[in-house]
């Protein structure tokens, strides 16, 4: 298991157009990919759920990849990352 840290840079926080490229990206895999935030851990592969979390800027978040290509996919997720 990978673990990806990030704090949240964006004004607007974890809005629906990175929720959407996260959750994108993390279905691309077949890895598990989930993302942690004040003790709740959702699946990234799902929009809905991302959102729910309601992360605001300035707040962290840890992303998991686990499975087989869990190297690969946590290499693009932390590209994707770095604009949040």
């Amino acid at each position: 298991m990978l673990e990806l840290p990030c704090d949240i840079t964006d004004p607007l926080g974890l809005h629906i157009q990175l929720a959407v490229l996260l959750a994108s990206e993390a279905g691309r895999w077949r890895s598990h990919v989930t993302l942690e935030h004040a003790g709740r851990v959702v699946d990234a592969k799902q929009v809905l759920e991302i959102t729910m979390l309601c992360v605001r800027s300035g707040e962290h978040v840890v992303v998991r990849v686990s499975g087989p290509d869990e190297a690969t996919a946590a290499d693009a997720l932390r590209k994707i990352m770095a604009t949040f």
